[in-house]
């Protein structure tokens, strides 16, 4: 320990003596004098590849030293600077050598101490304890004992611990050869259950086949006896051949009889047919002539109809009129009598008004009178109701008593409607007979009376749009009635002002008894006029909605896309429409107020799926931002058109086949 120890304290100082110095110094001069044979005093990188022999480095190497003792860059050496940086590489390259011979000395002790502990094939990586033992070596000497006997107690236990290995390693050897044995045995015993099953599938298989074979040999003597039957049969109808083409030859000279008979009928035939088309042409003519008709009639219906419902609401407005006028003469009259007869001037200035006022009340009452005995009889006095949904009695409306505020706004009758007999009987005529001087009068008096609050709906019973009068005066080829169903508040009223007026309002009120309005639009080159019918979506009128049914040509049953409650009473509204219009009248299912999807409870798909299942047109729209409103209803009344054309060619095919029968008997 202690000759290692200065050992290595002499590796440590590591510093060259001056023999070693002189010696490079020397050296270094030698190699100068071989670059400089000219005697120039320095070298250029040409002369440096001289020392490729005398060197162990290649031309590159060379170039890279040189290029190294160049620290200026002039691109040549002199002595002092080839001595200086050549010197430090003799020295790195002594120093190392030294190193090297001491390694191999620390490899030999080292193995020495290995041997001494037994521990040479001890460890699988002597390196790192090599490693180990020269780092305390040079560091901590005083150490190197100690790790030498951990080494030798390690050594020891790891040899215990291989011992033990090699002992488990043989019981295993010899478990496993009891495990084989064991297999083996297994597998014997398997091989004996295999051979037995086979043997015993072997002979179920015989037995089946022969069971086979016996079926078999009794199904071919089945099968012989069918060949003999069947070869019996083969005769008999071969004989029966025999006999069928005697009779054929009979039949062909009666086939050419009949032939002859044939064309003399064909001939009869062709002349029927001429004539046949003669009359199917002119049928075509008449039927023509009575669509013309029939459509014309239809057109006629149509224009009557808007202009009674024209009169209607002019008469309504100046009945009205005549409540309020009523009203205000008697308050007038009621305010005379109150005040005191004080001056005889003031008497005589209220007379004339009070007379007016008075012969116009008598010929009111007089005109409300005959209007009960003519047209209100005792027995089908009914109540009328107000857009606000509140109901009076008519006696109070005939008897002058002017109905309420709210009862001012337009009034409908739910269930009789009385403007036939008004035109019939000629209080047109009453109504318009009066004096310039009444009339002067009454317009005096109109400019006291407060103006009638309007309808909150914007429009009254009947209004038609501007285009559907452009295209009565046009005339429509097509008229269809169609009613609108749904649950209150759903927005039907708001559909048919944007399809019909393009406007939005959203203060609308609920619709009381029916609404209706007419547009005529132009589908395929037809001009169609659609008769839509608002209804009322509260329960109390649902049976007045029914009775609307009977004569639509088609139905539209609205709900609210942001009300599940709406959709569900769905099913109720088509059953209705069912029961009241049948089966065959086209039904669409629209689905309102899409502008608020962020709403939204009822799911677009199932919707589609309640549609499909009931055979429906199916859209949604949106009243406020006129999204498919008109898109739908022009799909429907395509719809209707088409429909109706099929009814018209369904006709005229029956009639066709009628003139056939006729003509065949």
């Amino acid at each position: 320990l202690r000759s290692l120890k200065q050992q290595t304290c002499e590796d440590r100082q590591g510093t060259p003596s001056d023999s070693d110095c002189s010696a490079v110094l020397e050296k270094t001069r030698e190699f100068f004098q071989i670059c400089d044979i000219e005697g120039k005093g320095f070298i250029t990188r040409r002369d440096m590849q001289r020392l490729n022999g005398e060197l162990p480095l290649s031309a590159e190497e060379l170039e890279n030293v040189f290029a190294t003792l160049d620290a200026d860059g002039n691109g040549y050496l002199t002595l002092e600077e080839f001595s200086s940086g050549f010197s430090a590489f003799a020295f790195e390259s002594i120093q190392h050598s030294r190193h090297s011979r001491g390694d191999d000395d620390e490899e030999q002790h080292f193995c020495m101490l290995m041997e001494n502990l037994g521990a040479s094939n001890i460890f699988e990586e002597p390196g790192e304890v090599r490693s180990l033992w020269v780092q305390l070596r040079k560091d901590e000497p005083h150490l190197l004992s100690n790790f030498e006997e951990f080494l030798a107690r390690v050594t020891y236990q790891i040899k215990e611990t291989n011992q033990e290995k090699k002992e488990m390693e043989t019981a295993l050897k010899r478990k496993a050869a009891t495990h084989d044995d064991e297999i083996q045995r297994l597998y014997e015993e398997m091989e004996q259950q295999i051979k037995n099953e086979k043997d015993r599938i072997l002979l179920e298989d015989s037995e089946r086949f022969l069971s086979r074979s016996q079926d078999m040999e009794h199904q071919l003597s089945a099968k012989e006896k069918e060949l003999e039957i069947l070869s019996n049969k083969q005769k008999r109808l071969e004989r029966q051949c025999r006999e069928l083409y005697s009779e054929q030859r009979e039949t062909a000279v009666e086939n050419v009889k009949l032939k002859q008979c044939n064309e003399d009928l064909s001939s009869e035939l062709d002349n029927t047919t001429q004539e046949l088309s003669l009359a199917q042409e002119q049928l075509m003519l008449l039927q023509e002539q009575s669509s013309c008709l029939h459509e014309e009639r239809e057109m006629e219906i149509y224009r009557v109809t808007e202009s009674l419902q024209r009169e209607r609401a002019s008469l309504l407005k100046q009945l009205d009129l005549l409540r309020e006028m009523n009203k205000h003469l008697r308050d007038e009259r009621d305010m005379c009598y109150q005040k005191p007869n004080t001056s005889a001037a003031k008497l005589s200035w209220k007379q004339r008004p009070g007379s007016i006022t008075m012969k116009q009340s008598e010929r009111k009452n007089s005109f409300k009178s005959d209007e009960d005995e003519e047209v209100l009889p005792q027995s089908k006095r009914k109540n009328v109701i107000g857009v606000n949904g509140h109901s009076m009695d008519l006696e109070d409306m005939v008897d002058g008593r002017p109905p309420s505020k709210h009862q001012l706004q337009r009034i409908i009758s739910i269930e009789e409607d009385h403007l036939p007999q008004l035109l019939q009987q000629g209080y047109q005529a009453h109504l318009r007979d009066w004096s310039e001087d009444e009339e002067l009068e009454e317009g005096m008096d109109l400019q006291m009376i407060a103006p009638t609050p309007t309808s909150p709906r914007g429009q009254p019973v009947g209004k038609e749009t501007v285009q559907s009068e452009e295209g009565a005066s046009s005339g429509p080829d097509r008229l269809f009635k169609i009613v609108l169903v749904g649950n209150s508040s759903v927005g039907k009223t708001s559909l048919l002002r944007r399809f019909c007026d393009n406007c939005f309002h959203s203060g609308t009120c609920a619709t009381v008894g029916i609404d209706y309005s007419v547009k005529t639009l132009t589908v395929d080159n037809s001009q169609v006029a659609l008769q839509m019918w608002d209804t009322a979506g509260q329960e109390r009128y649902r049976s007045i909605t029914k009775q609307f049914f009977r004569k639509a040509d088609g139905v539209v049953v609205v709900y609210d896309v942001t009300n599940e409650q709406t959709f569900t009473a769905v099913r109720h509204w088509l059953a209705s429409v069912q029961e009241g219009a049948g089966e065959d009248i086209p039904i669409m299912l629209l689905g309102n107020k899409t502008d608020l999807d962020g709403q939204r409870e009822v799911p677009l798909g199932v919707a589609e799926k309640l549609a499909k299942d009931f055979q429906l047109i199916f859209y949604e729209c949106s009243a406020f931002s006129s999204h498919n409103v008109t898109e739908s209803m022009i799909h429907m009344a395509r719809v209707l058109k088409d429909q109706e054309d099929r009814e018209k060619e369904k006709t005229v095919s029956l009639v066709d086949s009628h003139a056939k029968k006729k003509s065949c008997c």
